[in-house]
């Protein structure tokens, strides 16, 4: 797969992690269902999702909450396309083991 799209362009710093994570992920579903990497993919990238509506939070508690209402609606909707993501991850079978 990565021979067919060319060699990764980045500083060692970035590649190095990402190499290491992709051959952990090919060992560890190696011979599974594909989908149950995408769901634990769609699953780790829900994660700054919830320290973003955090940071929402500390925002509405600090008094700022007209700051934060626009930007609380366009967070609903990429938490809602995630949520969607897993839905379909599932009904594939993504969170079978």
């Amino acid at each position: 797969r990565e021979r067919s799209r060319g060699p990764l362009i980045a500083p060692f710093i970035i590649k190095a992690p990402y190499y290491v994570l992709t051959f952990l992920l090919d060992v560890i579903f190696e011979g599974r269902n594909p989908f149950q990497r995408f769901f634990l993919l769609e699953t780790v990238a829900r994660m700054p999702y919830f320290s973003y509506i955090t940071m929402l939070h500390l925002y509405e508690t600090l008094g700022f909450w007209r700051r934060s209402a626009d930007i609380k609606r366009i967070h609903f909707a990429e938490e809602w396309n995630e949520f969607h993501h897993l839905l379909i991850q599932e009904s594939l079978g993504g969170d079978q083991p």
